[in-house]
């Protein structure tokens, strides 16, 4: 009989250019690659269906629980790509109790398309979002890569192995 073992991720730290934002944001919502699809239909198939046509492009999203002026001041960059780090703690649960804990990293490089407007209300702390065009992200669990997603060098690695190498080495790339 299996043993039933949780993995249980509930909180990160996230770091913008290394710098720490303990307690500065309250949700940081990570982009995973998708793909777009297109549909295909063809004399004599007797139904449509779905092709891959490439990737879509990555967003990710910081909603800030804090002003802080020299992150609103980084994002507010105009050339400058940024890397933001989500650092988290896997705990590990089974019947036995926590059997460990794992370290889990995403790191996203990206640009903010929007800084976000500042919404001020009576009695109420600031809470603005930032929308951010995506072209790295990475997730390593246990010191061990799961995926790497790279736009500009058309890189998508699955655990270790290159998704796209038949892609690139066909357009000469």
């Amino acid at each position: 009989m299996a043993s039933l073992v949780i993995n249980s991720l509930s909180n990160a730290n996230i770091y913008l250019n290394g710098n720490n934002l303990l307690g500065r944001a309250a949700e940081f919502t990570v982009p995973q690659p998708k793909r777009v699809m297109q549909d295909y239909k063809g004399l004599g198939m007797v139904a449509r269906l779905e092709v891959p046509a490439g990737w879509d492009k990555l967003e990710a999203e910081i909603t800030w629980s804090s002003f802080d002026q020299t992150t609103i001041g980084l994002l507010m960059s105009s050339t400058g790509m940024q890397q933001f780090s989500a650092l988290g703690d896997l705990q590990v649960l089974s019947a036995a109790g926590e059997t460990s804990e794992l370290p889990v990293i995403y790191n996203v490089t990206g640009l903010a398309k929007d800084p976000g407007a500042i919404p001020f209300k009576a009695q109420e702390n600031i809470s603005f979002k930032t929308a951010i065009t995506v072209y790295h992200v990475d997730l390593s669990v246990g010191g061990i890569q799961v995926y790497l997603f790279d736009v500009f060098s058309n890189q998508f690695i699955v655990g270790g192995v290159d998704q796209l190498a038949s892609f690139r080495a066909n357009i000469g790339g």
